[in-house]
C-alpha cells in the first residue's frame, strides 16, 4: 500500500502533477490544504483534498478520513486544531474518529510524533519550508506489518525515512 501526502504548495504550479507522474503506482494521493487552487483545478483532481487556511470554496471539507486495509487516517490541514502549538487537539479529533494516524499540514515543517496513541505526521511544505529542512512531501507505505514514512524533496530525491509503529 502506498499513499502520497502533500501540503502547502501555495499556488506553485505543476508540482502536484509532477508528483503524481513520479508516483503513479500510489494507491492514494492526499493534499492537506493551502494549494490556493480552485477545488476543481486539474492539478488537484487526483488528490483527496481538505481546506487549508488559504483555500476558499464550499467544496473543500475541513477534515476527512481515509481508510485502506487496516489503516484509518484522519486528514486535515491542522489550523483548526492549533497544530503550531501542540498536536494534542489533533490527536483527540483523530481518536474520536477512531483513527490511529493523523496527517496534517499548516506548519510547513516535516514532523512525526505520537500523541496520546495517535501517530501525527506532517509532510512539510512542498513550496515553502519553515525549517532548516528543504521543501518536502511524504510517502506512506505499508508492507505486511511494516509502516514507513519517506520524505522527498521537490526533485523527488529521498531526504529522510522513518519506520512508524501503529
Amino acid at each position: 500500500m502506498k499513499w502520497v501526502i502533500v501540503s502547502d504548495n501555495h499556488r506553485m504550479k505543476n508540482i502536484l502533477t509532477d508528483i503524481v507522474s513520479v508516483h503513479e503506482d500510489a494507491d492514494i494521493f492526499i493534499h492537506l490544504g493551502d494549494s490556493e487552487f480552485d477545488y476543481n483545478d486539474p492539478e488537484l483532481k487526483p488528490y483527496i483534498r481538505v481546506a487549508g487556511n488559504c483555500d476558499y470554496g464550499h467544496q473543500f471539507e475541513s477534515s476527512t478520513q481515509v481508510q485502506m486495509q487496516h489503516i484509518n487516517a484522519f486528514v486535515t490541514h491542522g489550523h483548526l486544531y492549533s497544530v503550531g502549538r501542540s498536536r494534542t487537539r489533533l490527536a483527540e479529533a483523530a481518536a474520536e474518529a477512531n483513527c490511529n494516524l493523523a496527517f496534517y499540514g499548516h506548519t510547513h515543517v516535516k514532523r512525526i510524533e505520537t500523541v496520546q496513541g495517535v501517530v501525527c505526521i506532517n509532510p512539510g511544505s512542498i513550496a515553502q519550508s519553515r525549517s532548516e529542512d528543504t521543501e518536502t512531501y511524504a510517502v506512506f507505505t505499508v508492507e505486511e506489518e511494516n509502516q514507513m514514512i519517506t520524505y522527498y524533496d521537490q526533485h523527488h530525491e529521498i531526504i529522510d525515512k522513518e519506520i512508524i509503529l501503529l
